[in-house]
């Protein structure tokens, strides 16, 4: 039985190697459809992105096709990157200067808070001073404006 196969095979190793060979065939024509699609497909692409850039994907003279168009599409994705470092950097500018403001304010908020109760105690003392007294005086009055926040008088 064995022999008989091997005997067919032996007729047949012409047709096989055909077979083989045919197959193989269509293997690469499958093969080279497949990469023509993808070269066509991404040259389609590099020209649609260098349409967008503004310069053609065709060779210039003695540039070759798509040098000026990689060059100008290098100088964009450069410019986006400075520009986005850019405004970073002003955006953290503003946020420190916003905080210092804040900080001041605070601070300036603070001091008049504790220059009011400062005020507000004095007034007291010379109220009850007044009082006992029964006179008011310019120490009553220097009291009665730092109350209302003006410049004590001299």
């Amino acid at each position: 039985m064995i022999r008989k196969f091997l005997a067919t095979v032996k007729a047949e190793a012409s047709f096989l190697v055909l077979l083989a060979v045919a197959a193989v065939g269509c293997w690469l024509y499958a093969q080279y459809r497949t990469v023509s699609a993808d070269r066509d497909d991404l040259r389609h692409r590099a020209e649609l992105i260098c349409a967008g850039s503004g310069v053609g994907f065709a060779a210039i003279g003695n540039t070759a096709r798509g040098i000026l168009c990689a060059q100008t599409v290098a100088g964009l994705v450069k410019f986006k990157s400075d520009s986005d470092q850019l405004a970073a950097a002003t955006l953290a500018q503003a946020m420190a200067d916003h905080d210092a403001r804040q900080n001041d304010d605070t601070r300036a908020a603070r001091a008049a808070a504790e220059a009011a109760s400062s005020a507000a105690q004095r007034m007291e003392m010379a109220d009850a001073q007044a009082e006992r007294t029964n006179l008011v005086d310019s120490d009553w009055f220097r009291a009665v404006n730092g109350v209302a926040g003006l410049r004590p008088a001299r």
